[in-house]
């Protein structure tokens, strides 16, 4: 009887052994994902328009490698809160969105590029949806994750913009073959009231102040909005109501300059203005010897955008003496 029950014990052992290895013959070999991204420019606010890219990612230890060769993409959102802005802008051929390379590369082959519904294509289910059909002529994508679009969305009204990869979403492989997805991962975006930010940027040795760039981050650095100056130095950047952001004046020859804690709480918040300090010429945000060198390397001719500081038209000594005055200044400077 004891003998039965050790030899019950050791078969049991040998079987523990083994599900290890049986647990991962049967765990995928590969991983396929459809990402869609948070905002990556503009803001989601009621009339103003903001970006997001498209990303097929596959990640395999197959043996031969599982690859991708093309993706039929549904992504569905609600019309009455966004729109798609035409990428093309030839409303004779319907709603189109940016291709990009970043995934199939330069080879990539496009069949599919429209927002229905259009003329007598509908999306599966209904609704809205954003159509994209694409392969290519390489080698199958086996270890890659990259962009296959960017979206630039119009906020409409106030709400949830329902982004969602549907259903009808497939990947296929070199024989034709559907290629599982494993995961969609999409953002809660919503359209939210619009505020403003306001002000006014100078710069050291101009007159006519325009074409700076400002950009507005929100706290986790993400850009939320921007805009240039006109002639005067005034700007206005749209931003999503209730939030707070950073604000940074930017021009090439110049250190940025900064304006934190931007509580947007009402419809429009004013910063005042700054002066941006000059003779950053290579972008460093900090003017030291090496900027000093650049200018006297090009000094009698044109030179470059930043190395002609107060946009003359020469390399002179105005624009040596705005990089002396400025010498160990780094950026940002406060607004």
């Amino acid at each position: 009887m004891q003998k039965k029950h050790w030899s019950l014990i050791l078969a049991m052992a040998m079987l523990l052994s083994l599900l290890p290895q049986a647990v991962l013959a049967q765990a995928p070999n590969y991983y396929t994902s459809v990402i869609v991204s948070d905002v990556t420019s503009g803001a989601p606010v009621v009339g103003g328009s903001f970006t997001t890219d498209v990303s097929l990612s596959i990640v395999n230890n197959a043996t031969p490698m599982l690859g991708v060769m093309g993706v039929d993409l549904y992504l569905g959102f609600d019309p009455a809160i966004v729109n798609v802005d035409d990428a093309d802008d030839n409303p004779a051929n319907g709603v189109q969105v940016n291709v990009s390379t970043g995934f199939f590369g330069g080879s990539v082959v496009v069949a599919k590029n429209i927002v229905l519904p259009y003329g007598a294509e509908t999306c599966p289910g209904g609704g809205s949806c954003v159509h994209l059909a694409l392969s290519h002529t390489g080698a199958p994508i086996t270890n890659k994750t990259g962009k296959i679009a960017t979206i630039t969305w119009g906020g409409l009204a106030v709400g949830p913009t329902g982004l969602a990869v549907l259903t009808d979403t497939v990947l296929a492989d070199v024989d034709g073959n559907t290629v599982p997805i494993n995961s969609t991962s999409v953002p809660a975006i919503s359209i939210v009231p619009a505020g403003t930010i306001t002000g006014r940027v100078e710069e050291q040795g101009q007159t006519d102040f325009s074409g700076v760039s400002l950009t507005a981050y929100n706290t986790g650095g993400g850009v939320v909005g921007t805009a240039t100056t006109d002639a005067a130095g005034n700007f206005t950047i749209t931003v999503p109501q209730g939030g707070v952001y950073q604000v940074q004046a930017f021009d090439h020859g110049y250190l940025k300059a900064q304006k934190s804690s931007v509580y947007v709480v009402g419809a429009t918040v004013g910063i005042g203005t700054t002066r941006l300090l000059g003779g950053d010429v290579n972008g460093d945000n900090n003017v030291n010897i090496l900027d000093i060198v650049g200018i006297i390397g090009v000094f009698g001719t044109g030179g470059t955008i930043s190395t002609d500081i107060n946009d003359d038209g020469t390399v002179n000594i105005f624009d040596l003496t705005i990089a002396a005055g400025n010498f160990t200044k780094v950026g940002p400077t406060a607004w």
